[in-house]
């Protein structure tokens, strides 16, 4: 799991689901999610109804569609959201918590007052963070990544920086 946290807020995984089509076979799914950016501890947005929206399988049909966010309001694609909605908590994989065929197809997003530790598939590797400033949404190739370069919404605090001995980013979510 690339995203290890203390929880404070709600879990809003039973209502979410990828915005790609998936197989039921792990090797096809857990490549398809990769190349779509369903990482742990990615960030996510809603997608935007009736604008390509995946129709397969919704959990529950009450949220529906998610995808790694991307801030850049130039992107030219209408499915990609623009306003970050939660953390995806862990990525594809056949363990039962993951997104895909031996999961419940859901992906697992944690919202609001959370604090914890992100691995370097989901933050910039190339931001210079500082302790106690604003964390952001990335966009274009870092989309979905925390980064401290300020490219939209707040979405988190940061409460550790990456180093060579502990290369994790630590975050108190606001989102």
């Amino acid at each position: 799991m690339a995203l290890k946290l203390h929880y404070y807020g709600q879990n809003d995984s039973v209502n979410c689901t990828p915005n790609v089509a998936l197989t039921g076979e792990p090797g096809v799914d857990i490549a398809t999610l990769t190349a779509a950016g369903y990482l742990g501890g990615i960030i996510v947005g809603l997608v935007i109804p009736g604008a390509g929206v995946f129709p397969g399988e919704p959990a529950f049909g009450a949220i529906g569609a998610i995808k790694p966010c991307d801030t850049d309001a130039s992107a030219t694609d209408a499915t990609v959201p623009s306003y970050p909605f939660g953390t995806l908590l862990n990525g594809p994989g056949e363990f039962a918590g993951a997104i895909g065929p031996s999961g419940s197809k859901k992906a697992p997003v944690v919202r609001a007052m959370w604090q914890g530790n992100i691995n370097n598939e989901a933050y910039d590797p190339l931001a210079v963070f500082l302790l106690g400033k604003p964390l952001y949404c990335g966009s274009g190739a870092q989309a979905g990544n925390y980064s401290a370069n300020v490219l939209g919404p707040i979405v988190g605090v940061c409460t550790h920086i990456p180093t060579a001995a502990e290369p994790w980013l630590g975050v108190a979510s606001t989102i």
